[in-house]
């Protein structure tokens, strides 16, 4: 067999894009990679061939199938079939349509004074040092998605704690990560038991009715897809925080620029998650025939990772890509495109528009703790975010 350089690549630098995304693009941006399964796929680097990748539906996210291509051997959730990530239309389109109300831009915008008030009280308690991930960007997105779904808390400990190993590429062992998985699936089970007990009026609720009113769901997949709200909906969101507050705040004039002007919030929030996405796309397509792709052709039955971060960085279509730009007509891909766009979207825009608008505005001095070359990232997990993120008030 050929030799593939192995993906995913290793992060440079305090989360950085590898430099592979540059060198791929220029010499083979429609080449192959070696996965840690042992499988072989074809990986995107510019933003024409991922963005096609993903408005195609002859590209496939079902792997359900005998030999179909996996990221990593065992277990991984990305891959679990019965989550919304990993159908295809029409059952996908069914499930999508089920939950995509409560996600739109209207209903969105009606929760601004709600997550501005969360994120005030959180500010109130902080004390004058603290630590940014743990004390703030994770708490915050874990009582969104609550107040989303419709229940009055969760376990958070645990939930973090199942997270972390389910994410885990390589320092807990497959029965680890589904002692995790199954532990995480029977606490959502119970919480959905007690929600049917005493129903509310937030998402959960909406998605029991179409389960138990409407026979739209079953029992499985409203359980998976519930759990993976709550997954996703604290777990990205709370890292992108973490990594865009030390890409602020070193240098600092990122956060000053913003406590002077907080005009300029949006333009800087599309930049951050354009910049700050905490690991690249594990998602994997298989081509349902032989696909014609802007730099090259993937057979039909062959897999294809369509890669944000090489996407989110082509100079072609972004001048000086590793710099912010406020002002730039963004059209990043960190929510995707095409039928897997984001269902969360708005949601975690609206999030990190309020959070950095309340912050800028009540913790104008906040500056960090210590170097940001001393803050230690994550290794052995999909999810590339700082380990911790320690700062000050002022």
């Amino acid at each position: 067999m050929a030799a593939f350089e192995n993906y995913p690549f290793t992060p440079g630098p305090r989360g950085v894009p590898a430099e592979s995304y540059a060198g791929r693009r220029a010499a083979e941006p429609l080449g192959k990679v070696l996965l840690p399964s042992g499988d072989t796929v074809y990986l995107t680097t510019t933003y024409e061939d991922a963005a096609a990748v993903l408005s195609d539906p002859r590209f496939i996210r079902d792997l359900s199938f005998p030999g179909a291509p996996r990221m990593y051997s065992g277990f991984t959730i990305a891959e679990t079939p019965g989550i919304l990530t990993s159908m295809d239309p029409p059952e996908h389109t069914r499930l999508r349509r089920l939950l995509s109300g409560v996600f739109t831009p209207r209903q969105v915008n009606s929760w601004r004074p709600r997550l501005r008030a969360l994120t005030n009280e959180l500010v109130d308690g902080l004390p004058e040092e603290f630590d940014f991930l743990h004390d703030f960007a994770f708490p915050l997105p874990v009582q969104v998605i609550c107040d989303v779904m419709g229940v009055p808390g969760i376990d958070a400990v645990r939930v973090r704690a199942w997270s972390d190993a389910m994410l885990s590429t390589s320092s807990l062992s497959e029965e680890d990560k589904l002692t995790a998985a199954m532990e995480f699936y029977a606490y959502m089970a119970e919480l959905i038991a007690a929600h049917r007990e005493e129903p509310g009026t937030g998402l959960l609720a909406s998605m029991i009715n179409a389960r138990d009113g409407e026979d739209r769901l079953s029992e499985e997949e409203l359980v998976r897809n519930a759990l993976g709200l709550f997954l996703a909906g604290h777990e990205t969101t709370g890292s992108v925080l973490a990594r865009s507050i030390l890409r602020l705040l070193d240098p600092r004039d990122g956060y000053e620029r913003l406590a002077a002007d907080p005009g300029l919030v949006p333009g800087t929030v599309e930049e951050l998650l354009r910049l700050e996405q905490p690991g690249d796309s594990p998602l994997i397509r298989v081509a349902t025939e032989d696909v014609e792709l802007p730099s090259g052709t993937v057979s039909k039955g062959e897999g294809v990772i369509a890669s944000f971060a090489g996407a989110n960085l082509d100079p072609s279509i972004f001048t000086d890509p590793l710099a912010v730009d406020v002002r730039r007509e963004s059209p990043h891909l960190a929510f995707g495109r095409g039928a897997h766009y984001c269902l969360g979207a708005n949601l975690a825009r609206m999030e990190l528009q309020e959070i950095f608008s309340v912050l800028v505005e009540r913790l104008p001095g906040l500056t960090l703790a210590a170097p940001a070359g001393e803050v230690a990232w994550t290794a052995g997990s999909i999810i590339v975010r700082p380990v911790r993120v320690p700062v000050r008030k002022k």
